[in-house]
């Protein structure tokens, strides 16, 4: 063999083992970005809640994980065990869902760990042809309600003080887990609204049957410059309440 093929096919070994030594500092970036492909092909359904206080709370879910978004902090949790409802935490942080509502918490073995977020409930999305009003329900009295409490809401034309008032929307809320103020919201379809009418948004707390709270004033919405969203603060019902606001 030649000096001169000799240099030449050390400088190939030299080259090959440089070219080797590229490709395998490129592998874990290669990975990382296969791994971020795979995140992005998963197709993650979106629910979004609106919570105390009007708060925004975002849920990604994928089978049995959630990504949970809230003031600008993603959780990703994986689902557990529960008793009812849905539970999914990350082992610090617990999002709980049931039916329409959910509640974000700190996790913990007993479940009294510190809330984050409560009386989250789920933004419904408005059909053709619909509208909504919003708002909250609470009351000032220090004390808790059960959680078979249920708080009934209707969107209400009020405009004849010689008639009945003609309910236009209505739904009941089991309090369950949560606590005041709660969120609700209530669809209709514009044309059943009379700019000429007077509308209000009545409220009433059922325990066990029995009447416990209700509004002892009038909360007007949607026509005459009155807006769609009511922050309601209801009354305790006493021996001589009224049984209607």
């Amino acid at each position: 063999m030649s000096p001169f093929s000799t240099r030449q096919w050390a400088a190939a070994f030299v080259a090959g083992l440089c070219v080797a030594a590229s490709l395998g500092a490129q592998e874990p970036a290669a990975r990382t970005n296969a791994g971020t492909d795979l995140e992005q092909v998963i197709e993650w359904k979106r629910f979004d809640y609106t919570c105390e206080g009007g708060a925004k709370l975002t849920v990604y879910l994928h089978n049995d994980t959630v990504k949970v978004a809230f003031k600008s902090r993603l959780y990703r949790m994986r689902q557990v065990i529960a008793a009812s409802g849905t539970r999914y935490s990350d082992g610090r942080v617990v999002w709980w869902s049931k039916g329409e509502g959910g509640f974000l918490q700190h996790d913990s073995p007993d479940g009294s760990g510190e809330m984050i977020i409560k009386d989250c409930r789920l933004n419904q999305l408005l059909q053709a042809g619909q509208a909504q009003v919003t708002g909250t329900v609470s009351y000032l009295v220090r004390s808790a309600l059960p959680p078979d409490a249920i708080i009934q809401v209707q969107l209400q034309d009020v405009s004849r003080a010689d008639a009945p008032a003609a309910t236009i929307a209505e739904d009941s809320i089991v309090v369950g887990p949560h606590q005041v103020p709660v969120s609700f919201a209530l669809k209709f379809k514009p044309s059943e609204i009379d700019p000429g009418h007077v509308y209000a948004i009545n409220a009433r707390v059922m325990v066990g049957g029995q009447l416990r709270f209700i509004n002892d004033r009038a909360y007007r919405v949607l026509t005459q410059g009155h807006p769609s969203h009511a922050e309601m603060i209801l009354k305790p019902v006493g021996p001589s309440a009224p049984t209607h606001p």
